[in-house]
């Protein structure tokens, strides 16, 4: 188990020990903090489509002092995050892992796991620029759409799934089988 910090789409964070968190898995829990206080909250069963970012208990031994490359980060939302790509990014099925050194020099390194389902896309850059300034945060109207109709995922997964069958990536047994999967998530 791990201590994280969850942010999700809404902005609200969630913090605990999170058990068996990979992102090659499309779900986690998490032993949520402070559980005997104000909060009612003692586990999260948490799907990755819904969290934008989660910071991770920092690689101490594999974080350099010299960042290798600059990012931005651009959230489906509108949020941008820039900074330094410390080492590689960690690819797995739902997601990426990587450490980042904000823009400001002064900012500690963090290391976080992003699912795919929250980023537009991640660009290396060779400068930084104001329009992340003011691109950087997030669109009430994206954040309304989507917390509001959760329906919409499991109907673009479908949708995917339908697309990969008929292009042939799929057998039949695959298909049926995936789509077992997103079936049982309603």
């Amino acid at each position: 188990m791990a201590k994280v910090v969850v942010r999700f789409f809404d902005d609200e964070t969630l913090e605990g020990m999170a058990r068996d968190l990979d992102f090659d898995e499309p779900d986690f829990l998490v032993e949520v903090d402070d559980a005997g206080g104000l909060e009612n909250n003692e586990t999260a069963w948490i799907p990755l489509t819904a969290v934008k970012w989660v910071e991770l208990p920092r690689d101490q031994d594999l974080a350099s002092e010299t960042p290798t490359r600059k990012v931005a980060i651009r959230f489906l939302d509108g949020e941008v995050l820039r900074g330094h790509l410390d080492g590689s990014l960690e690819r797995h099925r739902y997601g990426v892992v990587l450490h980042l050194h904000a823009e400001q020099a002064d900012s500690p390194i963090r290391k976080l796991g992003i699912p795919f389902s929250a980023v537009k896309a991640l660009f290396f850059i060779r400068e930084f620029d104001a329009r992340g300034e003011e691109a950087g945060s997030a669109s009430d109207a994206y954040l309304a759409r989507r917390t509001m109709a959760p329906l919409l995922d499991v109907l673009e997964e479908m949708d995917m799934l339908t697309r990969l069958h008929r292009d042939g990536l799929l057998s039949d047994h695959e298909y049926a089988s995936k789509r077992t999967l997103v079936l049982e998530r309603l």
